[in-house]
C-alpha cells in the first residue's frame, strides 16, 4: 500500500477547455476555467491550486491569473470522458464503476468489502445513494463539504474519502461566472488547510466529473477535466498527460489498496510513486 488514506475532491463543473469530441455535445468553444478567469474583475486568486499545478496543465493556453509554476507541488494532467453520454452522472459513474465478474460494481463497495473505510459526501445523485457499504453524508454547499473533509482528515482509518463540491454546478447551471469564480477562490482557501493537515502517507486527488461552463447555454459542457495529485511524501512532481478515461482515478485507488485486478482504466499510481 503506497498511501494509507486517499482523499478525492470533485470540483464538479470545473472544465479546462473543449474536449476533442466537443462538437458532438454542442460544446465547441467551451472553457469553464478560462471564461471564468477572463470574466473576473481582477485576476483569479488560486494560490493553492496554482501551486499544485493547475496552471501547468494548460501551458499551451495559459489561464489569466493562474500561470504555470516552475516547480509544482503536485502531479498534473487532464481527463477525457470516454463515455458516449454527457450527463452530470456520466463522469461520476465512469470514474467509479467497473464490470465485475457477475455484475457492474463500484470502487465504493469493493473497498469496504476488502476492509477499508469509504466516506462519500455530496449533493446526492441516485448513484451515490445506492452505495450502501459506504458512510454517506448529504450536503448543500462547498463549506459543508470541506467541513466533512476536515473531520475525515482527523480519522486514522485507512481508506477513501470522496467529496463532491456542489457550488460549481449551481453557478454553471445559473450561467453565473462571478459566482463560479467566488466558489473557486473560496475552495482554494479551504484546500490550503487540507494540504496543511495531510499526513505523510496521504494522497490528495483534485479532479472533476463534469464541466459546466457558465458562459454557455448548454449544460453540462464537454471539456477536458482537471487531474491534480499531491502527497507530502512526494517532493517532486511531473505531468500525467491526457488520460483517456475518468476510470483511471478509480483504478489508481484500487491499485493502491491491492485491488488492481478489479479495475477499469489505467492506474497512474506508479507514475506518482516512482
Amino acid at each position: 500500500m503506497a498511501f494509507h488514506r486517499i482523499f478525492v475532491i470533485d470540483f464538479a463543473g470545473l472544465g479546462l477547455g473543449e474536449a476533442s469530441d466537443a462538437n458532438r455535445f454542442q460544446s465547441v468553444g467551451a472553457d469553464t476555467l478560462g471564461h471564468v478567469a477572463v470574466s473576473w474583475p481582477d485576476k483569479l486568486n488560486l494560490p493553492t491550486l496554482q501551486q499544485l499545478g493547475l496552471g501547468n496543465i494548460r501551458v499551451d493556453h495559459p489561464v489569466p491569473g493562474v500561470p504555470p509554476v516552475d516547480h509544482p507541488a503536485g502531479f498534473f494532467g487532464r481527463l477525457h470522458v470516454q463515455a458516449e453520454g454527457n450527463r452530470r452522472a456520466t463522469g461520476l459513474r465512469e470514474m467509479w464503476d467497473f464490470t465485475g465478474r457477475e455484475r457492474t460494481e463500484s470502487v465504493f463497495d469493493t473497498l469496504p468489502t476488502a476492509g477499508y473505510d469509504v466516506s462519500l459526501a455530496g449533493p446526492f445523485l441516485s448513484y451515490l445513494q445506492t452505495q450502501d457499504l459506504a458512510q454517506r453524508y448529504q450536503l448543500g454547499s462547498n463549506q459543508d463539504a470541506f467541513r466533512i473533509l476536515y473531520d475525515r482528515l482527523y480519522q486514522p482509518a485507512s481508506g477513501l474519502t470522496y467529496v463532491v463540491l456542489p457550488d460549481f454546478r449551481f453557478a454553471g447551471s445559473q450561467q453565473d461566472p462571478h459566482a463560479f469564480g467566488e466558489s473557486l477562490e473560496s475552495a482554494d482557501r479551504y484546500l490550503t488547510q487540507v494540504k496543511h493537515d495531510m499526513g505523510a502517507n496521504d494522497l490528495l486527488i483534485v479532479t472533476a466529473t463534469h464541466a459546466d461552463d457558465p458562459t454557455m447555454a448548454v449544460t453540462p459542457t464537454r471539456e477536458y477535466l482537471p487531474l491534480l495529485a499531491y502527497s507530502p511524501s512526494r517532493p517532486s512532481a511531473h505531468a500525467l498527460g491526457i488520460r483517456r478515461t475518468l476510470a483511471d482515478v478509480g483504478a489508481t485507488v484500487l491499485e493502491n489498496f491491492g485491488l488492481a485486478a478489479y479495475a477499469a482504466g489505467h492506474s497512474f499510481l506508479n507514475e506518482i510513486t516512482q
